[in-house]
């Protein structure tokens, strides 16, 4: 059921039989539910989803084939294996390569709405996992030198409380021993990417970003890290902005692929 490689989330270790005991005394006075499906659920460890909705999001991890350098799902071919797509055919990015775990639907999609924009941090602890097990099966620890976080503007994050790239990428360092440096700012407040057409999206973000230390990225392979990919458009950006400032390359590595509208 889960995917290989699969690191362990919070939700596989062992709970304690005091947590447990703990957990049944909470729930009978103020019970917990899974926020997808409102089926009830362990308190601390579950992080709000049941097992039937996290087996759910399990399910949506991207297989080949995909695009070699976007990492863009294909659904209409008969091998697996991978090649580039139209888009990177015509134009190749600024980054030299993007992964993302799964597809942005379903209860993925829902998982990272909550994160991102309802204050539920503790998913980190979940999404961790399935990007260190993405991260193994695409790439080794020595092709890379640093992470860093695709950046909010400091409105937008004075306003949410806190950055989830940043939170994924610091969790993320933490499990495969890639060194975490917040090498980039956003130096302008764009509009939000959705809902915005592909051309938009494009100048939305066009020199949104801006290495503040090259010192920092100069000559040093770097994984950037976003919750969710949709036309590249952002990463691109600040794959450029990392480029810039000296960097030799630029990866990417997201949560969820949505789709391209």
């Amino acid at each position: 059921m889960f995917p290989k490689p699969y690191f362990p989330t919070i939700r596989d270790l062992p709970t304690r039989p005091f947590q447990r005991v703990l957990d049944n005394l909470l729930n009978v006075a103020f019970p917990d539910q899974c926020f997808i499906c409102a089926l009830p659920i362990s308190r601390r460890q579950d992080c709000g989803i049941c097992d039937n909705c996290w087996n759910k999001t399990i399910a949506l991890q991207i297989r080949p084939p995909r695009c070699s350098s976007c990492g863009l799902p294909f659904q209409s071919f008969q091998d697996d294996s991978d090649h580039l797509c139209g888009d990177c055919i015509l134009q190749m990015p600024s980054f030299s390569g993007a992964r993302s775990f799964g597809y942005y639907t379903g209860e993925l999609s829902r998982l990272i709405q909550e994160f991102k924009f309802h204050g539920r941090r503790n998913l980190v602890e979940l999404f961790a996992p399935l990007l260190a097990g993405t991260f193994v099966e695409n790439w080794a620890r020595e092709d890379f030198d640093l992470i860093v976080a695709v950046p909010l503007h400091k409105k937008r994050k004075r306003q949410r409380g806190y950055n989830q790239s940043e939170l994924l990428a610091r969790s993320l360092s933490s499990r495969i021993a890639v060194p975490y440096q917040q090498a980039l700012m956003r130096i302008r407040s764009t509009l939000p990417q959705v809902g915005l057409t592909d051309s938009r999206r494009q100048e939305n973000v066009r020199n949104a970003f801006r290495c503040h230390n090259p010192g920092h990225v100069s000559q040093r392979r770097i994984l950037l890290i976003d919750d969710v990919m949709t036309t590249g458009a952002t990463v691109a950006s600040a794959a450029q902005a990392l480029m810039d400032g000296g960097a030799l390359r630029v990866s990417v590595l997201t949560v969820a692929r949505a789709g391209k509208s």
